[in-house]
């Protein structure tokens, strides 16, 4: 992971953007709302899920916003749940992400 000494205006609003989503999404989740949840998502996304860290074959693989239902659905028969969002890494390729459509 690379160490940023001094980081542009543009990429620290950005990352602070991700942060934000990140922590809305597992806010969602810990409520049990699963709309809200979905509403984070376009309805183009394509959603993948790896269950098991020794197999590069995602478990899951959801097109499309209605999708989602389901997966966030199922939260409910859990009475309580936390997550804690200390895993995550952000890597940003400014060169993909700044070249012309």
């Amino acid at each position: 992971m690379a160490i940023h000494i001094s980081i542009s205006t543009e990429e620290a609003v950005d990352r602070l953007a991700i942060r934000e989503l990140i922590d809305a999404y597992v806010h969602c989740a810990d409520r049990s709302d699963a709309k809200s949840q979905m509403a984070l998502f376009t309805e183009g996304t394509h959603f993948v899920e790896y269950t098991d860290a020794k197999n590069d074959i995602p478990s899951q693989e959801l097109h499309g916003r209605d999708a989602l239902v389901p997966l966030f659905d199922n939260l409910n028969q859990y009475e309580v749940t936390t997550h804690f969002n200390g895993q995550s890494t952000v890597v940003l390729d400014w060169m993909a992400i700044k070249q012309p459509a």
